[in-house]
């Protein structure tokens, strides 16, 4: 089974699955790395070429390439939520996991990390890209089975509070299905 993080730009997502890889050795995956894998280019080089549509559809490929995969922890992209086929697919794979923060927290830690770098900051700017976060909270909520803030705790203990999330997840599938 899978366990799928999903959340905005700089939710932890990528953090979260290589602190959980290293502590239960199970093999994890950044989802934009995937796809940049797949096209042979860099995600804003992907953005810049063939726009977010190549990117979504990229993504989409990759889901799929890895739904033969039996265990996973999957890092998602921020906008992974945007497609029903690809929600359909990490839910039927696993449980999923919101990595939740203000906008304020996250925006701070994007100007720390030098977000100029992120095509979607280019393209839409702070403001829309502060809508875009609001828009996707619902889209977050109705995809996760659980939600964990990510800014109230450091890294490791929201990775812990995951696994305790996840394991919980499978214990009661389990039991539904006897």
């Amino acid at each position: 089974m899978w366990t799928s993080f999903i959340g905005f730009l700089a939710s932890g997502k990528s953090t979260c699955v290589y602190l959980l890889s290293q502590g239960t050795r199970q093999p994890a995956v950044d989802l934009d790395a995937e796809v940049a894998r797949l096209a042979g280019l860099d995600v804003p080089e992907i953005f810049r070429l063939g726009g977010v549509e190549r990117f979504r559809s990229l993504e989409l490929q990759a889901l799929e390439e890895l739904a033969a995969r039996r265990a996973l922890l999957l890092a998602t992209g921020a906008g992974c939520v945007e497609s029903p086929r690809a929600v359909e697919l990490l839910r039927r794979q696993g449980v999923v996991i919101w990595l939740d923060a203000p906008w304020e927290i996250l925006r701070g830690r994007l100007e720390a990390a030098g977000a100029r770098r992120r095509p979607v900051l280019a393209h839409l700017g702070w403001e829309g890209l502060e809508r875009l976060y609001r828009r996707r909270q619902r889209i977050y909520a109705a995809t996760a089975h659980f939600r964990l803030r990510s800014d109230q705790a450091d890294p490791a203990t929201v990775a812990r509070d995951a696994l305790l999330r996840s394991l919980f997840w499978r214990r009661q599938r389990r039991r539904s299905a006897a």
